[in-house]
C-alpha cells in the first residue's frame, strides 16, 4: 500500500517543546477550574431545589478531577514502550467493557451507555476513544516500519477491533460516538501517510451506513434531526440554550444568576454547560473558553510536530489525543449553537461527568509524555 511522506519534525527547540506541553496542561488546569465554578452554578441550583446541599455536584466533580490528575500523571511518566505494550489490552479491556455495558447496564433514555461498579458510573466509549488511540498509533508505526522493510501490510485487519467498538457502541445506541471514533480512526490514517483514495472511500461507506441505520432504528435520532432541520425548535432544550447565549450579552448576567439552568434545559451541568456559559459570563466567557481550546490545539500540534524526532509512535499519540479533546469540544459547541444537529456531548474538561474528565486528563497525559521526550531527545542532539 502507497504511503505519502510524513511531515517532517519542526525545527523546535528542546526547552520550546517542553514548554508546549506545559502549556497544554496549564490550559487544561484553566479550563478544569472553570468547569468546577460551572457545574456548582448550574448543579448547585438543581440540588437546592431537590432539598441536598448544593455542594454535592462539585463534590462529586472534584472527585473526578483529583482521579483524573492521577491518570492523567502516571500516563506522562510511562515509557513509549510501555504505553505500546499495553495499546492492545486497553482496547480490549475497553471492548470488555462495552459489552459489558450492554448486557448489564439498565437503559436510561432509551439507551445502554453507563456501566455502574462500585458506586461509580463509566461511559465505556469514552474508553474506547483512548484504547483505539493507543491501539492505532502503535499498529501505524508497526506498520511503517514493516513497510520500510517490504513486508505487506493489511489495513482492514489492523481496523477491525475499531470497527468492533464502533458496532458495539452503536448498539446501545451512541450515534454520536460511534461517529466520533471513525473520524478519530480516519484522521489517524491520514496523518500515517495512507492515500486519500483508501481513506476516504472508507469514510464515505462507514459513515452513511451508521447515520441510516441510526436513522432508521432509532427515533430519537430522526426528532433531533427533524428539530435541527426546522431551526432548533421552540420549546426544546436547543431553543433553550439559544435563548441563554443571547440574553447573556457581552458579559453576562453573573455567576448564578442564569435563569435557563433552572429546568428549561435537563443537562446544564453536562451538555448544555456552554449555554450557562454564555448566559452568566456573556460572550466574552464563551470567547474565552473558545480560545483557550484553539490554544490547545495549537500547543498539542506544536508538541506533536516536534516528536516527529521520536518516531511515527510519538506523533500519532500526541496528534491523536489533540485531536480527542479538541473535535469533542468543537462538537458540543457546534451542538449547543445549533451549527450541528444535537446530540449529547460533553464539553472536555467543563462537563460534569468523570469518564469524559477521566479521559480528557489521559489525553493531557499523553502530549505532555510526548514533549518531555521530545525535550530530551533535543537537547542530547544538542550536546
Amino acid at each position: 500500500m502507497a504511503t505519502r511522506s510524513l511531515p517532517a519534525p519542526l525545527d523546535v527547540p528542546a526547552p520550546d517543546a517542553l514548554r508546549a506541553g506545559h502549556m497544554v496542561v496549564g490550559i487544561a488546569i484553566g479550563l478544569t477550574a472553570l468547569g468546577l465554578v460551572m457545574v456548582y452554578s448550574t448543579s448547585g441550583a438543581m440540588h437546592a431545589a431537590a432539598g441536598q446541599r448544593q455542594a454535592d455536584g462539585l463534590l462529586r466533580q472534584l472527585r473526578w478531577v483529583v482521579i483524573g490528575a492521577v491518570a492523567g500523571f502516571i500516563v506522562s511518566r510511562l515509557s513509549l514502550q510501555t504505553l505500546r505494550r499495553i495499546s492492545t489490552p486497553v482496547l480490549g479491556f475497553a471492548l470488555v467493557l462495552l459489552v459489558a455495558t450492554l448486557v448489564f447496564s439498565p437503559a436510561v433514555k432509551g439507551s445502554r451507555r453507563w456501566l455502574y461498579i462500585a458506586g461509580f458510573s463509566i461511559q465505556a466509549s469514552e474508553v474506547l476513544k483512548i484504547g483505539a488511540l493507543l491501539y492505532l498509533a502503535d499498529r501505524l508505526a508497526t506498520r511503517e516500519r514493516d513497510q520500510a522493510r517490504g513486508a505487506p501490510s493489511h489495513l482492514l485487519s489492523m481496523l477491525a477491533p475499531v470497527g468492533i467498538g464502533v458496532v458495539l457502541v452503536l448498539v446501545e445506541p451512541d450515534l454520536g460516538a460511534s461517529l466520533f471514533l471513525v473520524a478519530e480512526a480516519v484522521v489517524l490514517l491520514g496523518l500515517a501517510g495512507i492515500r486519500p483514495t483508501r481513506v476516504v472511500p472508507f469514510a464515505l461507506t462507514v459513515i452513511p451506513v451508521i447515520v441510516l441505520f441510526a436513522y432508521t432504528r432509532f427515533p430519537h435520532v430522526r426528532d433531533r434531526l427533524a428539530i435541527y432541520a426546522s431551526g432548533a425548535g421552540s420549546g426544546t432544550q436547543l431553543h433553550e440554550a439559544l435563548i441563554g447565549i443571547g440574553s447573556g450579552g457581552l458579559v453576562g448576567k453573573g455567576l448564578g444568576e442564569g435563569a435557563q439552568k433552572l429546568g428549561y434545559f435537563s443537562e446544564a451541568h453536562n451538555d448544555f454547560i456552554f449555554a450557562v456559559i454564555g448566559e452568566e459570563l456573556g460572550f466574552l466567557g464563551c470567547a474565552a473558553v473558545v480560545v483557550a481550546f484553539m490554544a490547545f490545539v495549537w500547543y498539542g500540534r506544536k508538541v506533536a510536530w516536534s516528536a516527529r524526532s521520536l518516531g511515527p509512535h510519538a506523533f500519532y499519540l500526541a496528534a491523536g489525543a489533540t485531536f480527542i479533546v479538541s473535535f469533542q469540544a468543537l462538537i458540543n459547541i457546534a451542538v449547543v449553537t445549533a451549527t450541528a444537529p444535537t446530540k449529547g456531548v460533553s464539553l472536555p474538561f467543563i462537563s460534569t461527568g468523570g469518564s469524559n474528565l477521566l479521559m480528557a486528563c489521559v489525553c493531557v497525559g499523553l502530549i505532555l509524555n510526548v514533549s518531555r521526550r521530545a525535550a530530551a531527545e533535543g537537547n542530547e542532539e544538542a550536546l
